[in-house]
């Protein structure tokens, strides 16, 4: 008895994450579906980093796509007017 067996080769999906600045703030998402609104873009970055490890870890691939600046005024980051001695 002869048992023929097909390998499927499944095709690699690729998930894009976006982060665009908006009025309200720096918004995540992966197609069309939202996956939050952040303050700053550092905050949406880290997120998105903490997204594509995961899916690094099960073995899919990802993009990353950013639109729009962030000066770092706007960045939430504190500079000090005096040095430390």
């Amino acid at each position: 008895m002869v048992v023929l067996r097909w390998l499927v080769a499944k095709r690699a999906t690729t998930t894009g994450f976006f982060v665009e600045l908006t009025d309200y703030g720096w918004s995540v998402r992966a197609g069309t579906e939202r996956l939050g609104l952040f303050i700053t873009q550092r905050q949406a970055l880290k997120d998105v980093k903490k997204r594509r490890d995961e899916l690094a870890a099960k073995g899919q691939n990802s993009t990353l796509i950013v639109t729009g600046s962030e000066s770092s005024q706007s960045a939430g980051v504190a500079r000090p007017n005096w040095t430390h001695r």
